[in-house]
């Protein structure tokens, strides 16, 4: 490359303009539910698009795209970050903030004297009740979009119920208000929180439709990619799928550190320095697994590194017979660490002798570099995690395995040769020779 071309991949802050892809389904959905005021809750995995999405919604030109112009005239969108952990915010300063655009811009007298009613009633639910059936009886409605919405469930300023069952009945009975939830926990995890702050009554958030966050599919994972031009060959584009696999964030910091890293090696080097950058990533994910999800993201992670360390003698026809194994395969897949090979659409070349086979599916890890975190966790314990420790510890693998199936897998990971504990370098070459 010359020193005039910018590297065309940003990963850590939100994709905006050309760098957002692949949410055209996403965005059908929630601005066809934005317009007849239902509520939506984003869900999806640590750093999958769900902010990128959010602001996505924000820019005029998406509206113009998605509304008509007299339906952009009748909304105001305000975007608020609730990720602010050292913060003093409580409901009011939460409605002072998300009310600040329709204050500068409130329409008409009768809007603008009832946002003074509700600042000098300190928010309460009558005052906001009475705003915002007036903003829909002029046809109008606020739009909230909300990101990191589940850190207000445990924050020390949101801990009366009051303020969430305030939400839900502005959203649901006004006519106002519409709710863009964004949130790594599902709408049922949010409710099972929500039971600890109520005594009683209907689940808190029961009024917000899910829209899942996916990892990438082909087509999104190659327009990404198209971004290098003629930078990158079609062995290095293998070689950026095969180690990052299909989250978003993930490929974007593999292919943005290979652009900028030169030299006959730099596919070494590259992963070295993406597997150090990121490594953070996994730590997230594992930490929201539950005990099924990490035992099989274990085993998984491990079935192959056996598989390349042994080879054809490796085998654990065991996991075969495990009917509970099935679900978890496909939780992983969701979060986009593991794919069913069957499935995977044309185009990308996995190697076919390091695949677990579970009811005639052919399975394998989506992202190598997962696999390098969990050799480090889990065999090489060069990540010190004592949580790993304590779940082993106490079998937690019970709810997959019984105690001879998993003494039986264990055998075989005390069988793999020192090639199994390499470092990243060793192991990215390993599978940059299997690239053809």
């Amino acid at each position: 490359m010359t020193k005039n071309q910018v590297n065309p991949y940003i990963y850590g802050p939100p994709a905006r303009g050309k760098s957002f892809i692949n949410r055209e389904s996403e965005l059908q959905t929630l601005f066809n539910r934005l317009r007849t005021g239902q509520s939506t809750a984003i869900i999806g995995e640590p750093h999958v698009g769900k902010t990128s999405l959010l602001l996505k919604m924000d820019e005029p030109e998406t509206q113009a795209h998605y509304l008509t112009e007299d339906e952009i005239g009748r909304i105001q969108v305000r975007f608020l970050n609730l990720h602010r952990p050292e913060s003093k915010e409580n409901p009011a300063t939460f409605w002072q903030r998300a009310l600040r655009e329709l204050r500068e811009k409130p329409g008409n007298r009768l809007v603008s004297a009832r946002l003074k009613a509700a600042e000098t009633a300190q928010y309460d639910q009558d005052s906001l009740e009475s705003l915002f059936e007036t903003l829909a009886e002029h046809g109008r409605k606020l739009v909230l979009l909300l990101d990191e919405f589940e850190g207000l469930l445990i924050h020390p300023g949101f801990k009366d119920p009051a303020f969430f069952a305030s939400l839900r009945s502005l959203s649901n009975n006004t006519g106002g208000l519409v709710l863009i939830l964004a949130s790594r926990k599902t709408v049922e995890e949010m409710n099972e929180l929500g039971y600890g702050l109520l005594a009683s009554g209907s689940p808190l958030f029961n009024n917000n439709i899910s829209v899942f966050l996916r990892p990438f599919d082909t087509l999104a994972v190659e327009t990404l990619l198209n971004f290098a031009g003629d930078q990158f060959s079609s062995k290095e584009r293998q070689f950026v799928r095969r180690v990052a696999g299909n989250n978003p964030f993930l490929l974007q910091a593999m292919a943005g550190t290979l652009w900028e890293t030169t030299g006959s090696d730099r596919h070494i080097r590259a992963a070295e320095m993406f597997f150090e950058r990121v490594s953070f990533q996994y730590k997230d994910l594992w930490d929201s697994f539950d005990d099924a999800t990490r035992t099989t993201s274990v085993i998984l992670s491990l079935l192959e590194l056996g598989g390349r360390a042994l080879g054809r003698e490796f085998n654990y026809g065991e996991v075969e017979r495990v009917d509970a194994f099935g679900p978890e395969l496909r939780k992983l897949a969701r979060r986009g660490l593991a794919e069913c090979l069957e499935k995977n659409e044309k185009g990308w070349i996995f190697d076919w002798e390091h695949w677990l086979v579970w009811r005639g599916e052919r399975w394998t890890v989506s992202s190598q570099a997962f696999v390098w975190w969990v050799r480090d966790m889990a065999i090489a314990q060069t990540r010190q995690i004592p949580k790993y420790d304590e779940w082993l510890a106490n079998q937690r693998y019970r709810g997959l395995f019984t105690e001879k199936q998993w003494n039986d897998l264990h055998a075989h990971f005390k069988r793999l040769p020192p090639s199994a504990l390499y470092g990243v370098a060793e192991l990215a070459n390993a599978l940059w020779t299997q690239i053809k």
